[in-house]
């Protein structure tokens, strides 16, 4: 095939070869073929006037003839030749024109593909500059894995020359992870089925052992209904796989978090919410999804909290703290939380994210320790002062006592002295009191049944209060309780007495119930200090002025009080509290301002069930025997000498353990009883009654104390102590305890 340049030539010479040459040539031949034609012609007719006319020569015919014929043909030969020089003339011009038009022709198709091929040249370099740029790797190949082509963006990606693919060396499943390669084929199968196209993800290992995964998008081309080929590109999609194995981890570890976390947009609306806040609020995702924060406000914080932490977080800072929030059922819980901003691309905030901790029953625990700790110190203040204090009492009561004694009934100062015994035992009662809610006072725990003594404690509250004041009792259990009944009593006195004084403006309702329930571990969860099983609930409720939150945190204090100063000591419901406490109970209480207050006490309940008896009092019983009463204290141990020869006893008396104990070692059966005080210096009673016990050992010994933690009445029976007294010592007491010890002893 000639070039294009050489065609060109080639017309051009045919062009010059018509014009220059032919054309003179014709016209030549043209002359000499119409001069012989003439010559011919008046030479034929020349011969044929001479045949014509000599017929009688017919001895030249023949010759003749053949000449003729020769003539004729030479004739036709430059006839001819006359006209193709006619023709030639006549279409010369014709002939420039075909040309002149084809050689144009020739010469545009001839630039066109010129063009084309440069343009060819050009799009093959922009195809291949495109491919190089792609992010992806081009590829033509076929279903037996074999690769025609692919671009060198592979080797990069694999480690291996395109080459070994492009010659067919490798195929490209040799290096796809073989259990993926089932899948891939599925996928070509799939693609055959539908449209052709395909999309698959797929994992390659390259020459050095690494795992690549791969997105491969392609077209399968037919040719005569039979697959022929697959054309496409794959990316390298590895960190994109990673990115989205350690989003679904992320997604994976906050749905399955302990924690709650809330995703807002910047003004507060909530995005997303995970499965542990949803369980923890009670709202469902859909129902939180578009709502703002706003939702969770509780009346704890003020407008100032809320808008000092929405300043921290809009200027792009982290904001924690401890947040109370209002649940879906409209209870509060305790958070510790961490609200973070998220920022895009290009710095702004476009959401935050709240990190929140239920701390609740963590709360809850701390108030109820430092409340214990209250308690303690409290109680540790009250043992202190109560030792002396009942040593105080002792003298007042006692000597009392020996004075009634001594002084005709109805006189002035029978009377008087009454009222001053009267004082000392509201004066022992609340040292009592003190000790109670500190929880470090003797119990005499016994089964009681709680209807009992409620249904006993309502009749004489209702004998005592406005007829505005209706009362309502609920006893649906007569379950059995291991309790102290005074102490039970004296609950539900002080609780209803409260209840009553709430009301007694406008008047109301006193609802008092008994039921038995059920603890299970989540209501133990909130209440550390009670375990599960069966409970008595005992609900004293009033219809009063309520109360508001503020105050429900501290009425279990001792000495606080809502009421007016001189209507109440404050010590009511710290007493109530220590005695459920140490009952192994708990107490709650739910008040609003205006709805009135609901005190709720569990008691846990035992199988065993007594009847509550009452007995009739006895006279003070008395004797004769020998008793050394011994007391530091020359004011006690004078008065312990007066009572007790009141009572018809011999009396001898001693201010020192000391001198106690060598009396004793000298005339170790001069005595029947002796009764010692606890702590005195030197020796303390414990010690003095080992002392003695060691010398004697049928020596009978009564301790009395007016507060110890260091013995209690089990320790006292162990040593060998035959009883243990608390003081204030009541005559009517001591006289029965002496007698019981005696009477044991003889």
């Amino acid at each position: 095939m000639k070039a294009p340049k050489d065609v060109i030539d080639s017309a051009s010479d045919v062009q010059t070869f018509a014009v220059k040459k032919a054309l003179p040539w014709g016209l030549i031949i043209g002359a000499l073929v119409v001069t012989t034609t003439v010559g011919l012609l008046l030479h034929n007719l020349a011969n044929a006037y001479v045949i014509l006319n000599i017929r009688a020569i017919e001895s030249m015919r023949a010759p003749l003839e053949t000449e003729f014929k020769f003539a004729h043909m030479i004739f036709i030969a430059l006839l001819a030749g006359f006209v193709f020089v006619f023709v030639l003339l006549f279409f010369n011009r014709r002939l420039r024109n075909v040309v002149r038009v084809r050689t144009e022709n020739l010469e545009r198709e001839v630039a066109e593909r010129l063009q084309a091929e440069e343009a060819m040249r050009e799009s093959e370099e922009k195809y291949k500059l495109l491919i190089k740029n792609l992010p992806s790797v081009v590829y033509r190949g076929y279903k037996d894995w074999h690769v025609e082509f692919i671009d060198r963006k592979i080797e990069v990606l694999t480690g291996y020359a395109a080459d070994e693919f492009n010659f067919r060396k490798m195929k490209w499943s040799d290096i796809i992870v073989k259990e993926d390669i089932k899948a891939v084929s599925e996928s070509f199968l799939e693609a055959l089925k539908t449209d052709n196209s395909y999309v698959r993800e797929y994992r390659i290992k390259s020459k050095d052992g690494q795992i690549h995964w791969i997105q491969d998008r392609g077209q399968i081309v037919h040719n005569g209904g039979q697959s022929e080929y697959a054309s496409g590109v794959f990316f390298d999609i590895t960190e994109k796989k990673r990115a989205e194995g350690e989003r679904l981890l992320l997604a994976t570890a906050i749905e399955q978090a302990a924690e709650s976390v809330i995703i807002s947009d910047r003004r507060g609306t909530i995005r997303y919410a995970n499965p542990a806040f949803e369980a923890l609020s009670g709202f469902a995702r859909n129902d939180l999804v578009g709502r703002n924060f706003r939702i969770f406000k509780s009346d704890r914080h003020d407008d100032t909290f809320y808008k000092d932490m929405w300043a921290v977080i809009s200027r792009g800072q982290v904001w924690s703290g401890h947040i109370t929030n209002r649940m879906k059922d409209g209870s509060l819980r305790e958070f510790e939380t961490r609200i973070s901003p998220v920022r895009d691309s290009s710095e702004e905030i476009v959401n935050f994210v709240s990190v929140s901790r239920d701390v609740t029953r963590e709360v809850a625990l701390q108030a109820q320790l430092q409340q214990a700790h209250k308690m303690q110190a409290i109680g540790t203040l009250a043992g202190g002062i109560a030792h002396d204090f009942n040593n105080i009492l002792s003298a007042v009561i006692g000597y009392t006592e020996i004075a009634l004694a001594d002084i005709e009934k109805g006189t002035v100062l029978h009377n008087n002295l009454q009222e001053v015994l009267k004082a000392g035992d509201r004066a022992k009662d609340l040292v009592k009191q003190i000790l109670t809610f500190s929880r470090q006072s003797e119990r005499d725990l016994k089964p009681v049944q709680v209807k009992l003594i409620a249904e006993e404690a309502l009749k004489l509250i209702r004998a005592s209060l406005p007829a505005t004041i209706e009362i309502h009792q609920d006893f649906q259990s007569d379950a059995t309780v291991l309790a102290d009944p005074t102490q039970i009593h004296q609950v539900l006195m002080n609780l209803c007495t409260n209840a009553a004084h709430a009301m007694r403006g406008n008047g109301g309702l006193l609802n008092v119930s008994l039921l038995k329930v059920e603890f299970d571990s989540g209501f133990t969860a909130k209440h550390f200090d009670v375990k599960p099983g069966s409970y008595l609930k005992m609900s004293v409720s009033d219809t009063g002025h309520g109360m508001p939150p503020g105050l429900l945190d501290h009425i279990f204090d001792p000495f606080f009080t809502t009421k007016e100063k001189g209507e109440g000591t404050g010590m009511g419901l710290a007493v109530v509290h220590g005695i459920v406490k140490s009952h192994g109970g708990t107490i709650s209480v739910y008040s609003e301002p205006g709805k009135g207050s609901t005190f709720n006490v569990y008691l846990p309940v035992i199988e065993k069930r007594r009847e509550h008896k009452t007995t009739a009092e006895k006279p003070i019983p008395t004797g004769n025997e020998r008793i050394l009463f011994v007391d530091d204290e020359p004011t006690l141990a004078n008065m312990g000498k007066q009572l007790l020869e009141s009572l018809g006893y011999e009396v001898t008396t001693r201010t020192s353990s000391i001198e106690a104990l060598e009396l004793f070692k000298a005339q170790p059966d001069k005595f029947d009883l002796i009764i010692t005080d606890l702590t005195m210096p030197n020796m303390t009673g414990d010690e003095l009654a080992k002392k003695l016990i060691a010398i004697r050992p049928d020596i009978p010994v009564i301790l009395c104390t007016g507060f110890s933690t260091k013995i209690t009445e089990k320790k006292a029976v162990d040593m060998g102590i035959r009883a243990f007294v608390l003081k204030p010592v009541i005559k009517k007491n001591i006289a029965e305890t002496i007698r019981k010890v005696l009477n044991r002893q003889s």
